[in-house]
């Protein structure tokens, strides 16, 4: 089972949660279905930055599922997206036909790149500007040979990982329902004054907050590699098979070549998400962690979730946490290293079958104008036990009070620790283990 998260979700002041939770195969037919496609093509990373295209795609899009018939010219663009004046004259203004061969040149690099799975594709024919939903043709691969005895236990691997692809998918699409509803049970801030202290900082009016969830995808992955992999290699996910040495496993290599393509999270990513609307705010947008960037960690307030394995972006503040996670691939369990303990603290945290850790890191952005918070756990119990710990009142008033030492004032920048015993796959108590205001 294939499935693509893609969530839309409205937050107050208008804001939104984008990308919605499709399933493969796409119905020609359903409306739904070309939209969600429409949005998946805008948020790649072929048209993430281009404004005009996106604006150009989604006009005459949006036209043609108003009215299939419609037919759209090229001064009608030029007056609703370009702001020209009504009656221009076309022959001596040709922004909308560049604009429009730029559009079909993108849908090309999608389609034949990040969006080569996708069942349906986006076309503008030349000389047209409606566009046309079409199948994909039919691609005929060559038989892949049967595995040999030794190639069981990867078999059997590949199995299970299929399997817990799909049970995360269909839970994913269930919790995206329930955010559909969230703007009913929305927390006022101001009446919560601790929550309020921490998610002003983060969720200001006057700015824009990313949440960027975890990629299970290649926690999934990384079930297959020896390491860990980097950030400089997580972004270029056609290289993960060669990683990973899977030239002799054609029948695993093809899953790890799907399951780099897609775009799956958690569980927990999702819960957070959902207590996050209920905090209400700003304009909240919502990010794989494939289709961020690190110009965005400059300029916006970025919440990350999930640890280095399973969100690499991470590993872009490790020098400015005291606080590092690792992971033992022989033993396979999670820890945090204290890396300058004082008299008093433990140097290392491990987690274990009964034990959940998660990291929560309130830091400066890199340009100095917002704010980074990072919630990662040991495992997505840990990460969805921190999500919870930090939009409760009396959770964040512990933290305020470990921080501030029983001061008053303003949360500085801080990175904590929190431990919790594990029962029936959740972890539903925490205690603050360690506790830090960080220096500037």
């Amino acid at each position: 089972m294939s499935l693509v998260l893609y969530c839309k979700i409205n937050i107050q002041v208008g804001g939104t949660l984008s990308k919605t939770l499709r399933q493969d195969p796409v119905r020609p037919g359903s409306l739904e279905d070309r939209r969600a496609l429409l949005q998946r093509v805008l948020w790649s990373r072929q048209l993430e930055k281009a404004g005009r295209i996106r604006e150009v795609l989604t006009y005459v899009c949006e036209r043609s599922f108003a009215d299939p018939s419609a037919d759209i010219h090229e001064q009608e663009l030029g007056e609703k997206i370009f702001g020209r004046p009504s009656g221009y004259d076309t022959a001596e203004d040709n922004i909308v036909r560049v604009t429009a061969s730029q559009a079909r040149k993108k849908l090309e690099q999608y389609f034949s790149g990040d969006g080569s799975s996708e069942p349906i594709i986006i076309e503008i024919p030349k000389g047209q500007y409606a566009p046309i939903f079409r199948p994909r043709e039919a691609v005929t691969l060559a038989p892949v040979p049967g595995p040999t005895p030794a190639a069981r236990p990867d078999r059997k691997r590949l199995l299970i990982l299929s399997i817990a692809c799909g049970i995360l998918a269909i839970t994913v699409v269930y919790l995206a329902v329930q955010l559909a509803t969230a703007k009913a049970g929305r927390v006022a801030l101001e009446a919560s004054p601790n929550l309020n202290a921490l998610w002003a900082q983060l969720l200001p009016s006057n700015g824009r907050t990313d949440l960027v969830v975890t990629d299970s995808s290649l926690s999934f992955f990384q079930e297959l590699l020896p390491r860990q992999l980097t950030l400089a290699e997580y972004l270029h996910p056609e290289t993960w098979s060669m990683i990973a040495k899977l030239d002799s496993n054609p029948e695993l290599r093809s899953f790890a070549h799907r399951a780099a393509q897609h775009r799956f999270t958690s569980l927990a990513n999702v819960t957070f998400a959902y207590r996050l609307a209920k905090l209400g705010g700003n304009r909240v947008s919502l990010f794989s962690a494939r289709d961020f960037n690190i110009r965005q960690m400059q300029s916006d307030n970025v919440i990350l979730l999930g640890s280095t394995r399973a969100n690499p972006w991470v590993e872009v503040l490790g020098d400015r946490l005291r606080l590092r996670y690792g992971f033992d691939q022989s033993l396979r369990y999670s820890y945090f290293e204290n890396r300058s303990p004082v008299p008093g603290e433990q140097r290392l945290y491990r987690s274990d079958a009964a034990t959940s850790l998660c990291q929560i890191a309130l830091l400066p952005n890199l340009s100095q104008s917002g704010y980074i918070l990072v919630i990662a756990g040991s495992e997505v119990e840990g990460t969805e036990a921190g999500g919870e710990f930090l939009t409760n009142e009396r959770s964040v008033a512990q933290l305020t009070s470990a921080i501030l030492k029983g001061r008053a004032g303003k949360l500085p920048p801080f990175e904590v620790l929190l431990k919790g015993i594990r029962v029936g796959g959740l972890a539903p108590r925490f205690e603050i283990v360690y506790a830090q205001a960080l220096q500037p």
